[in-house]
């Protein structure tokens, strides 16, 4: 055992919360896992749940943008516009409030950027999906770090 975990600091320290149950990791004792900032959204189901709902925002306000990405630019199709838009709209004002914790290189936002320029919204939908689903550092690392956007099928 650790000095810091003898002291109640380590990675895995506990804290009763507001119902009475012993809560254990970085975010024990926070009021809101799911936009606490050093649980980079509350893991995976909190990145799934944030792009679904930027999505839903994008897609209500079907005008707004903040213009091309430089990863890539605007695909052309409908849907995988929206969904790039939803996505610029995560890289230029959700993103730069919080801290970077995406283990990959490119990061998640560019990966999503680049698939929906390259892939159009189905077939780059589910490249998102599956790259959040695999956005742990446990799996990064055991993949080198690098994950590039697999080119176009022939």
């Amino acid at each position: 055992m650790t000095q810091d975990e003898k002291r109640g600091r380590g990675k895995n320290r506990k804290k009763k919360g507001a119902d009475g149950e012993e809560e254990e990791g970085c975010c024990a004792g926070t009021l809101d896992t799911a936009t606490h900032p050093c649980c980079c959204g509350g893991g995976i189901s909190g990145q799934i749940y944030g792009l679904f709902a930027v999505l839903a925002l994008s897609l209500t306000r079907a005008g707004a943008g903040h213009g091309a990405d430089p990863a890539a630019p605007p695909p052309g199709g409908r849907m995988a516009a929206a969904m790039y838009r939803s996505v610029r709209h995560y890289r230029v004002a959700v993103s730069p409030t919080r801290p970077a914790c995406c283990p990959y290189t490119p990061s998640c936002s560019t990966y999503a950027v680049k698939a929906l320029h390259r892939h159009g919204a189905l077939r780059g939908g589910r490249l998102i999906l599956a790259r959040l689903l695999r956005c742990r550092p446990g799996v990064a690392r055991r993949r080198g770090r690098h994950d590039p956007v697999p080119p176009v099928r022939g």
